[in-house]
C-alpha cells in the first residue's frame, strides 16, 4: 500500500529561499524526528547558498520510479546505482527544478541506532548527507572552482557542519574541541599504523 505523498515547507517568515521539503515513501517510516532534524540542518545553511535549490525530497528505495531506481551515478571514479546511495543532488534543467533527494532508508542503516536518541549525535548522519548534497548545489550554482566535484562536495559539507555546530551547538565547542585536540592524534597513529601493516 502506497503512503500518501506528503508535502510541508519551512515557514516563511524563518527563511523565504529555503527549499520546499517533500517525503515520498513506500512502505517505509522514517523516524519519528527524520524531518524535523532534517528543517533544523537546513535552518543553519546560510540563506545565499539555497538560492535556486527549491527541493528536498525524503524518500526511500521503493519510493524511487523503476527509472530511477536503475539509474547509475558516478561517485569517485566508480558507477553506483542511484538506490544504494544515501543521498543525490539533481541540477536545474530545462524542465526541472535543482534538487536534494535522501534516501532516509539508506541513511538509518548507515548510522547506528543508539545515535538517534542522543541530541548531537542524531544530526550527525543526515548532516552529513545533506550538507554534502548541498555542497553540490553551492559548487554547481554559487562557487563552481575546477577541483573534483566530490572533494568540493565534501568540502563543502564540512564547513556547513561546523557551522551548525557553532551555532546550534555554541555551548558544547570548548569541549569539541578538547575532545578532537586529544582524538586527532589517536587517529593519525591508527591510519598510520594500518598504513604499515
Amino acid at each position: 500500500m502506497r503512503h500518501n505523498l506528503k508535502v510541508g515547507t519551512i515557514p516563511e517568515d524563518l527563511e523565504p529561499n529555503a527549499p520546499t521539503i517533500v517525503e515520498s515513501y513506500w512502505n517505509f517510516a522514517p523516524p519519528s524526528n527524520f524531518r524535523h532534524d532534517v528543517e533544523t540542518l537546513v535552518r543553519f545553511v546560510p540563506p545565499k547558498y539555497l538560492v535556486g535549490l527549491k527541493t528536498i525530497v525524503l524518500t526511500n528505495r521503493a519510493g524511487l520510479t523503476g527509472n530511477k531506481r536503475k539509474q547509475k551515478v558516478r561517485s569517485r571514479n566508480r558507477t553506483v546505482r542511484l538506490a544504494d546511495c544515501l543521498g543525490s543532488y539533481s541540477r536545474a534543467g530545462r524542465n526541472s527544478t535543482a534538487t536534494v533527494w535522501l534516501y532516509v532508508d539508506n541513511i538509518v542503516k548507515a548510522e547506528l541506532s543508539w545515535c538517534r536518541w542522543v541530541p548531537l549525535l542524531r544530526y550527525t548522519m543526515p548532516a552529513e548527507v545533506l550538507y554534502h548534497e548541498i555542497g553540490h548545489h553551492i559548487h554547481a550554482v554559487h562557487r563552481p572552482i575546477h577541483e573534483g566535484a566530490e572533494n568540493v562536495a565534501e568540502d563543502w559539507g564540512r564547513r556547513l557542519w561546523r557551522g551548525f555546530l557553532r551555532q546550534h551547538y555554541w555551548y558544547l565547542i570548548p569541549f569539541l574541541y578538547v575532545f578532537a585536540r586529544v582524538a586527532s592524534p589517536i587517529v593519525k597513529r591508527l591510519k598510520r599504523d594500518k598504513r604499515n601493516a
